[in-house]
Parts: structure tokens; sequence; C-alpha cells
């Protein structure tokens, strides 16, 4: 169980989660903030136990209560710089933007890549950014993977980053992708509900985890057919790290061009196109806004690399 303000969480402990580790913990329930910041926020005496500081490596006992506060004080990611980076803004106002990210763009800086990333872009427009997540995510409250397009929205201050927060949380945030996915379907929509969690095998990936994954939603219907191929378009309800390429990999239909969930037909598919990365692309967002409660609706059109691959699936399907 757990409350939260815009800077500070409580957590109480329940007995099934008794003797896990309380950076583990965390690091499952504050999704915007890294493992390596909690720790840092442990051992900085942001993280109390029953009012108590505590370690890294305490180990959680049903009842404990444990308090985290502080989230936007401590910068303990790289410095990130301000970069004079092509930023396509679709909407902007005093406190938050929606922006178009460009495939192979990180969303954020990570270790060996701390530049030209989303967020050095954001921070050479926006002098004024949420740190809630850290300088090294800054305004960022939700992500795109790196070979992923579209669109993504930033936050310019705390109080915005947690109501935003709250409305992904709560489902209430509608993202619709385009998706082109190997395979025939043999219907026309469908909702794939299983739990998504890092893989035992290759801790690299994510997985479908039924004993140790968090749960998952992907909905999804077909747009247009090929005889090895669909187009769809992907409703994900929940947002976990590659929930649609391992969703759509399991039931059989991976994402054409994906290097990391792919298979042979998909990679086979993506080189008779010319397709280099992945057909992904985060084409439509729906929200309220968090301050105006007005409703806001955007979309972004496929990019041209996927436009032009398409086309050529196309014609293929033609000869």
């Amino acid at each position: 169980m757990s409350t939260k303000e815009a800077d500070s969480h409580l957590f109480k402990i329940d007995p099934g989660l008794s003797g896990e580790r309380i950076d583990k913990f965390l690091s499952k329930n504050l999704e915007d903030i890294s493992r390596s910041r909690i720790q840092k926020l442990i051992a900085g005496g942001k993280v109390l136990v029953d009012g108590a500081r505590v370690s890294k490596h305490h180990r959680l006992v049903c009842g404990q209560e444990i308090s985290v506060e502080d989230l936007s004080s401590i910068n303990t990611g790289p410095d990130v710089t301000a970069e004079a980076t092509d930023l396509k803004i679709v909407y902007e106002d005093k406190s938050i933007l929606v922006v178009s990210k460009d495939a192979g763009m990180l969303t954020h800086p990570a270790p060996g890549n701390e530049k030209n990333t989303l967020v050095n872009a954001l921070m050479y427009h926006c002098k004024n950014l949420s740190r809630l997540s850290g300088s090294e995510r800054a305004g960022i409250v939700h992500r795109l993977d790196k070979d992923t397009s579209g669109l993504l929205i930033a936050a310019k201050d705390e109080n915005v980053h947690h109501r935003l927060s709250e409305m992904f949380a709560g489902r209430k945030v509608k993202k619709t992708y385009m998706a082109l996915a190997g395979g025939r379907f043999k219907e026309d929509r469908g909702e794939i509900k299983l739990p998504v969690g890092r893989s035992r095998i290759d801790r690299k990936k994510m997985s479908v985890a039924i004993d140790n994954g968090r749960d998952a939603v992907t909905a999804f219907e077909v747009v247009e057919e090929f005889r090895q191929a669909a187009l769809l378009n992907v409703y994900p309800r929940t947002g976990r790290t590659h929930q649609i390429r391992v969703h759509l990999n399991y039931i059989g239909h991976p994402i054409i061009a994906d290097q990391v969930y792919g298979s042979r037909l998909s990679s086979k598919i993506a080189k008779n196109i010319g397709l280099e990365r992945q057909f992904l692309h985060a084409a439509k967002l729906e929200f309220t806004h968090p301050l105006t409660e007005k409703l806001m609706e955007f979309e972004d059109p496929l990019p041209l690399d996927l436009l032009k691959s398409l086309e050529k699936l196309r014609e293929g399907e033609k000869m």
C-alpha cells in the first residue's frame, strides 16, 4: 500500500513483501526513478524505515513504513548538457511540451550515451523542466525505445509531472502506436494480458514472466493485411519496458526489423523492404490537460522511412 505527494512517497509493507531488499522494492514501485538513484537517495538519508535510516541492503519486514522524501533534490545522474539539437515540437504551453522523437535518439542519457538525447535537446529549448525523476531525466514523464519514433509528453514542473505520472498509472492517457508485425492474424482485433519482466536468461532483454513480471495489457487491431505481415494499431493499456515488442513476439507476430525480439521471418521481410529499424511508431496521444482539464489530442504521421518501407511491401504484394 502506498500514498504519495508530488515529491514524496509513503509505503506500508504487506506480508508478501517481507524479506525483499529495500532498493529492489523501491525500483519496482517508483517507475520513473532508476535503481542507482534510489540507492543514492538511501545513502543520502532520503529514505527512512519507521523513521530510521537504513542501508540499501535492508530487508523489509511486514508492517514497516517506508518514507521517501525530496525525490527531486539530488542530482545523482551524469552531468547533462543542453544541446542545440533539432527538436520537433508538436505542442507547448507553460506547463507541458508534446514532442515527436526521431528513431535512433535515446529518450534520456544513459551510461556511455550522455549526449544527443531528447533530454539534451529539451534542456536547450526549455530552461525550466521538472526534475522529479532527476536531472538526467529532466521533464521525462514516459519513454520511447531508442529505435521507436513518435509522440512524448514532457513536464515543465514537478507538480504537473506528478499529475501526468498519476494519469499514466491510472490508464487515463490513451496511446496509439502503429506497428508492422510478421505473420497473418486469425482475428482482426485482440488483447494480450501477460505480465512482463526482466528475462532470466538475458538480463538485457524483457520477456513474458508469469512468476516475477508486472501486469501488462496490450490491445491491437489489424489495419491492413499482407501475405506475411500485418499493419496494426496497437493500444498499450500499461507502460512496461518493451511491452509491445515482447507481447507481439510472444504471440508469434514479432515487429518487423526488431533486432532484439524479431524472428527469421521478420528479418527477411525487413531486408526485402529496406527497413533498418523496428516498425513501431507512437502515432497518437489523448489525455486531459493536468491543469486546464481540456481534452488534448495529438497525432504524428508515420515518418518517411516507415512510409517508404510500407510502400515497398504494398508494391511487392502486386507482383
